[in-house]
């Protein structure tokens, strides 16, 4: 879990951590390390931009599904 799209470096390594242990793996952003939802605010720009991170870091090249959760708090 990463609190924002700003840790993308640590995300990536947290990525191929996950890979290199169980070949899989989930990582969530706007979430901090204790589980607390905190939320951000993204659009296609950052979707891409974790895409091309994810592909120019990774190798061998991996093809992840990305997609935005939305998560309501009340």
């Amino acid at each position: 879990m990463k609190k924002s799209t700003a840790q993308l470096k640590p995300a990536v390594i947290s990525i191929v951590a996950m890979l290199n242990k169980h070949q899989e793996g989930k990582l969530y952003f706007g979430v901090k390390e204790d589980g607390t939802v905190v939320g951000q605010e993204i659009g296609i720009d950052t979707l891409r931009t974790i895409s091309q991170a994810i592909s120019a870091y990774i190798e061998p090249k991996v093809y992840p599904v990305i997609r935005q959760v939305t998560y309501f708090i009340y």
